[in-house]
């Protein structure tokens, strides 16, 4: 197994039912999915001819009419068994009704026992011989020398055993819902739930437990989580309460059965900090997840300290926050954690990665839409004599990958699912170092697209990686207004094994794919990617790539094809408003020791469309032949003599926060 395998170390087996398949790879310098598929996932596309397909491709097409089948497929990373809400079996079950600040609660089915909140602590009875206390809370700071917890006005349910307790809950309330369970998982059921913190004060569900808490959000209902705090308001206390949702250790959002769809909640984060926090992971399954940051004041829809894995469901992020140098991300995990909120700084090392298995992600944000986020540059471990608390996740013992209790590992896998990104801040860095950077999807290590249908559209880098980037499969549409589409820095640079691919970045010097000196090798797939003339060139492969200037491939809007010695269409596509000065493509259509015809201005009737790149062949007629080509199993990659050369990394300047003429920095791609 060669290096580049890091993945499939973390791969783990379950129940047929919840894997997704996708076919091998027999490059074993990749990072390779696993096994083949018997599912597929619909792509938006387009069939038409060429007087009705008026889609432009760099803009994100809304209105497709017909379903293009992407097939492929990796099997489900990360999976674990004790993250399956249907193996949780609660010791003991807590029903607790709400009625505005009014709180009753009982244990077991006899709704008699029933007991009303007070100031008061009081006993609702046992569950495994320990017994579960609740109170009523107002505004505390924390005081450890004399053992006071912070809290906020609202309820604490108390429970100090080990057993495993299912917590019902319904009704509507306005106050914090704090459960106090440090050594226990814990289920909490939302049946139709609506939780509002009370003026500003507290997160409005706030979890102890550093073990597992399922939300569990049943078929068919519908509950709202809202918090209220805004930052710098005179109200809001415990900053290192930093979610709307906040918990210590795991949260996992379900139905009743990991793989049954179930229903939906929403999270509204008016401005302080994120909607939803865990200092260990965060997994969802199949259930309708709402995650909005509605203020301007507020950062990330979803943080955590070690991974987010998504095995399904319907996730929709809107982050609208504006803070400088913290703008609204959908989904980041920071790899480490530091509070800043005593005179040392306090941090845990984390694990730091993102893997993405299916469901239907949807994510608009000012900021980046998918990051992990963890960089050793940037990194407090080894920086303080402070108090240093090892990484002590559930994670450790079953999947880290090439990761210890004292370095992350930040990398990407997007095994399936649909998922749809927008950025929309302008990018800038400043000389203080603030900076913006709405990239799509960013690791900090490698990332790796092994199957699903990934639409970006961007005003920073489509696709960015500290790492490397593998493309094995999956279908692809990477746009970027203002940078590259596709870029990477690690030594293995951009492996593409497979899939299908659209990419564009036109906005010089920016480009298609950028690995800068680093090798940009094409062994499968079928790909198209417009660009400036500061690109890399393709090397190492072993499937015909072709890179022309666009003086051979035609204006706006027009069809350029690529025809064999009959006239028939080998690879097609429909050029944008904006065609750059370079195309590089690939399609295993394109046989070596054959030539071929380019043609632009061609008439296409027929085929299917991702974006504007055919992925099943029109029939063609007219257009312009501009030039001949041929490659051979000794040179893969034809290159015209007016595309030039690859001229290294080059880096545009961006301008600093403000925009103020002659303000402009530098901008390293990393």
């Amino acid at each position: 197994m060669k290096k580049e395998k890091l993945f499939s170390k973390i791969l783990m087996t379950v129940a047929a039912s919840f894997l997704i398949g996708c076919a091998t790879s027999d490059d074993d310098t990749t990072l390779t999915p696993i096994a083949p598929a018997t599912q597929a996932t619909s792509v938006t596309s387009t069939q038409a001819t060429e007087s009705t397909s008026t889609q432009d491709s760099a803009s994100v097409s809304k209105s497709e009419t017909t379903t293009f089948v992407c097939e492929d497929y990796a099997e489900a990373a990360a999976v674990i068994q004790a993250d399956l809400y249907e193996n949780f079996t609660a010791d003991g079950t807590v029903y607790i009704n709400f009625e505005g600040t009014t709180v009753k609660a009982y244990i077991g089915e006899d709704s008699s026992k029933a007991v009303t909140a007070t100031g008061e602590e009081q006993s609702l009875g046992k569950i495994s011989d320990t017994k579960l206390t609740m109170i009523l809370s107002s505004n505390t700071l924390e005081d450890e020398a004399n053992g006071v917890d912070e809290a906020s006005n609202g309820v604490i349910l108390q429970y100090k055993g080990s057993g495993k307790v299912k917590y019902v809950l319904s009704g509507s309330y306005t106050g914090t819902l704090f459960i106090k369970n440090k050594k226990a998982d814990a289920a909490v059921v939302l049946q139709n739930a609506n939780i509002t913190s009370d003026s500003g004060y507290g997160p409005a569900l706030r979890f102890s437990s550093q073990n597992r808490t399922f939300i569990v959000i049943p078929a068919g209902t519908e509950s709202t989580i809202t918090d209220t705090r805004v930052l710098n308001q005179s109200g809001t206390m415990y900053d290192d309460k930093k979610g709307s949702v906040y918990a210590k250790g795991v949260l996992i959002f379900t139905g009743e059965i990991s793989t049954s769809e179930g229903g939906t909640l929403s999270v509204v984060n008016k401005g302080y900090k994120h909607a939803i926090y865990s200092k260990d992971y965060i997994r969802i399954a199949n259930v309708t997840l709402n995650s909005t940051v509605e203020g301007t004041t507020g950062r990330d829809c979803l943080r955590s300290l070690n991974a987010v894995v998504i095995d399904g469901g319907t996730i929709n992020l809107t982050g609208k926050g504006t803070i400088t140098d913290d703008e609204s991300v959908g989904i980041k995990v920071e790899g480490e954690d530091e509070d800043e909120d005593t005179q040392t700084v306090q941090w845990n090392r984390g694990c730091g990665f993102v893997i993405i298995n299916d469901g239907k992600i949807t994510i608009n944000t000012v900021a980046k839409g998918i990051t992990a986020h963890w960089k050793s540059s940037e990194t407090y471990i080894g920086t303080y004599a402070d108090d240093e608390e090892s990484n002590t996740s559930l994670l450790l013992s079953t999947f880290l990958s090439e990761s210890s209790a004292t370095k992350p590992n930040p990398y990407i896998e997007i095994n399936g699912g649909t998922i749809d990104i927008t950025t929309t801040g302008t990018p800038y860095e400043n000389r203080t170092g603030e900076k913006c950077s709405p990239e799509g999807i960013e690791a900090k290590g490698d990332l790796a697209i092994n199957g699903g249908t990934i639409t970006l559209s961007c005003t920073d880098d489509a696709i960015n990686a500290g790492g490397s980037v593998y493309i094995n499969g999956g279908a692809v549409y990477a746009y970027s207004s203002q940078n590259d589409a596709i870029d990477a820095n690690g030594s293995s640079g951009i492996k593409i094994t497979g899939g299908i691919i659209v990419a564009i970045g036109t906005n010089t010097p920016e480009c298609a794919f950028d690995c800068d000196n680093y090798p940009f090798s094409i062994t499968g797939g079928l790909l198209v990617g417009l660009g400036t003339n500061n690109y890399t060139a393709p090397q190492n492969c072993s499937q015909s790539t072709v890179v022309l200037s666009n003086g051979y491939y035609g204006s706006a809007s027009t069809t350029m094809a690529i025809t064999d010695s009959s006239g028939k269409a080998v690879f097609a596509y429909k050029l944008p408003s904006n065609v750059g000065s370079v195309m590089v493509l690939s399609s295993p259509e394109i046989k070596t020791g054959t030539t071929y015809t380019v043609k632009s201005g061609v008439s296409a009737s027929g085929g299917t469309l991702f974006h504007n790149l055919y992925t099943t062949l029109p029939e063609i007629t007219g257009g312009t032949s501009t030039t001949t080509f041929s490659t051979t199993t000794s040179n893969y990659v034809y290159t015209d003599a007016s595309a030039g050369m690859n001229m290294g990394p080059q880096e545009g300047m961006r301008p600093e926060n403000g925009g103020m003429p002659g303000d402009f920095v530098f901008m390293p791609r990393h």
